[in-house]
This record gives C-alpha cells, sequence and structure tokens, in this order.
C-alpha cells in the first residue's frame, strides 16, 4: 500500500537514482543539501503549526519502504495563506502517484488554512503541465519569462549609481503599494500581500541564509510624491548564477534601462564571470515595455514558464487519467533550467 511520509535521510539516495535514471545529470540540482531540511532541524520543523513553517516542505511517496515520488513545497508570502510547489520528481509510469502527492499537499495545507497553491513549471515539461492542469485542476494564471545576458564585454552606458538606495524598514507599506499597482488588476487578488513580506530586517536575512541564498535588495523612490517607483532583487546561492527581479510602476518604466545598467555593472563588481538572468512576469503592467528593453539590449529569451494557481475552495472534478513514461520538473529558478531558484520569494 502506498503510503505518503515526510522525507526521511534514506529517501535521499534513492531520490537521487530516480532523478538519474530518468534525467541524468539533473540530480545535484535537485538534491543538494540545500534543498532539504537536515536532522535536526526537520524534527522541530515537521511539528510547527503552517502558520509557523518558514522553510521547504518535502514529502514523498513510499511503497514496501521505496520511494516512488516527491514533492515538495514552501510558503510564498508573510502571511503563509499561498504556498508554492517548487518540485516534483516521478519515477517511470507514476502519473497516478503524482496526482496523489499533489492532492495529499493541497488538502493537508488547505485544511490547515491555505487558501490559494501556486507552482511555475518550465514549459519544457508539458507532461508536468498537464498533470497539474488536467488531474489537479490548477488554472493558467500567467506566464514568467527568462532572459539572459549574453553579453561578454564591459559595460559602456552610464550607470546612474544614485537613482538607487537601500531600503529602510519605514519603506514596507509604500513597497506593497508599488507591488500591487505593478499586477494587472484583474490579477491582484490571487498573489496579494501585505506590508510585512517587504520588511527586508535580520529575520529576513537569516531565512535567506538558512534557504541558502544572499539577497541584494535596492529601491527606486518619488521624494516629491514620497512615493516608491521601483524595486530590484538580486538573488544568488553561488555568486556565479543571478537571478534578477524588477518591479516597477507604469509611471517610471523608463527607468527599467537604468535599473538594467545598475543591474550588470553591481553584479560583474563581485564576478565578471557570473551569469546573470532577469525575470519578466507578464502579469505585471509594465511587462511589454520591459521585453522591449531587454530584446534591445544584450539579453536572450532562455525560459518560459507558466504559472499555475489552485484556490483551495473550488470543487473538485472528476478526471482522465493519461498515462506518461516520467516526470520530474524541478523548481523554475533550478541551475539545470539555467537560472536561480528565487521567483516565489521576489
Amino acid at each position: 500500500m502506498t503510503k505518503i511520509i515526510p522525507i526521511r535521510q534514506s529517501d535521499i539516495k534513492k531520490i537521487v537514482k530516480m532523478i538519474e535514471y530518468v534525467s541524468p545529470g539533473m540530480s545535484p540540482d535537485m538534491t543538494g543539501n540545500e534543498n532539504f531540511i537536515h536532522f535536526p532541524v526537520n524534527i522541530v520543523h515537521n511539528i510547527l503549526p503552517v502558520h509557523m513553517k518558514f522553510l521547504q516542505e518535502c514529502y514523498v511517496a513510499v511503497e514496501n519502504n521505496e520511494p516512488l515520488g516527491l514533492i515538495s513545497l514552501i510558503s510564498d508570502g508573510h502571511t503563509k495563506t499561498r504556498w508554492k510547489i517548487n518540485r516534483l520528481v516521478l519515477g517511470m509510469n507514476a502519473y497516478d502517484i503524482g496526482k496523489q502527492l499533489i492532492d495529499y499537499v493541497v488538502n493537508k495545507y488547505g485544511g490547515a488554512g491555505v487558501e490559494i497553491f501556486i507552482t511555475v513549471i518550465d514549459e519544457n515539461y508539458p507532461e508536468a503541465i498537464a498533470l497539474f492542469k488536467n488531474a489537479c485542476f490548477f488554472r493558467n494564471y500567467s506566464k514568467i519569462n527568462v532572459w539572459k545576458y549574453e553579453n561578454p564585454y564591459e559595460l559602456e552606458a552610464d550607470v546612474k549609481y544614485k537613482l538607487f538606495r537601500k531600503p529602510r524598514l519605514s519603506d514596507s507599506k509604500k513597497l506593497l503599494e508599488l507591488d500591487s499597482e505593478a499586477i494587472l488588476p484583474h490579477l491582484r487578488v490571487s498573489l496579494v500581500k501585505t506590508a510585512e513580506d517587504f520588511k527586508f530586517n535580520l529575520k529576513n536575512k537569516i531565512i535567506s541564509n538558512l534557504r541558502g541564498y544572499k539577497t541584494g535588495k535596492y529601491i527606486l523612490d518619488n521624494p516629491e510624491k514620497e512615493s516608491i517607483e521601483g524595486l530590484l532583487s538580486i538573488f544568488t546561492s553561488d555568486s556565479i548564477h543571478y537571478w534578477v527581479d524588477i518591479t516597477l510602476s507604469l509611471a517610471y518604466q523608463r527607468y527599467y534601462e537604468d535599473f538594467i545598467n545598475f543591474v550588470i555593472a553591481k553584479i560583474k563588481s563581485e564576478n565578471d564571470n557570473a551569469s546573470i538572468y532577469v525575470g519578466v512576469k507578464e502579469y505585471h503592467q509594465a511587462a511589454k515595455f520591459m521585453t522591449e528593453v531587454l530584446s534591445a539590449q544584450s539579453f536572450k529569451l532562455c525560459g518560459n514558464f507558466q504559472v499555475l494557481l489552485k484556490d483551495y475552495w473550488q470543487p473538485v472534478k472528476n478526471y482522465k487519467e493519461n498515462k506518461v513514461p516520467a516526470i520530474i520538473f524541478p523548481d523554475m529558478t533550478s541551475p539545470a533550467c539555467n537560472i536561480m531558484r528565487f521567483i516565489s520569494e521576489s
């Protein structure tokens, strides 16, 4: 009989073998130490209520003590009412196991108060997209396109360093306003945040370190209107691959090129050989303009990702199982997909 349990240390090596069998070369990206909570932290974290959890949760489906699949998820926002499913590993002919794992975490966390589940999947993984949409009734929300900086030469553009400053705790409410207004109006309700999500204090730095990465935050403000018009987030776990997320108001979208020039200069000053990836969220009002700027500069489109959502309170429907050979999809920000792992943190 198949059971779903929190991942055990003994399961990790078996999951690695499963990944290597289905998709050779991908296992280090999906099963590194930073992807799991280890003893004794896992014991404490497992007994925390959902609203207090802050690290990634992993579950495995096992039969006769052998893992058949793995799923992981992590909270997306301070209120813990939205969680992101960021990893799914299934063996051969395990479509039904995938449905069981997804339904398990949705029902477990939904019953504990989680309202929305989100997942971001590379369009190169159509079987995983079909599983979430057809079997587990996630719906299309939007897309995220990822661009990679391709220019190997020195940046010649004028970098306007004085435009940007580090955020302060007092900026949190203004940053919340910026984030809300940046999203297309009819899509805002699904990604609602709070001012606490924009308090970049010592607690958040500690959590980032526990999750295995470091961040940099910079803002562009309008002193005349006492408003904040832009937020830049830079993430990295290895100081080689950098993920960049920029939120801009429509009124200040013309400053996007200044953001890009600042980002390149900032990252190249730390590592001249760094790989730089910039995400453009199609649910942002300035997305079209951002795409035009990146297309005109030394960036190349390197990834397209579907954003899928499920509202826990929607009724469950019947489905027809569609057998597939195997399914493995990493977090959209896995190095295996040539980008970093932090879209849900921005």
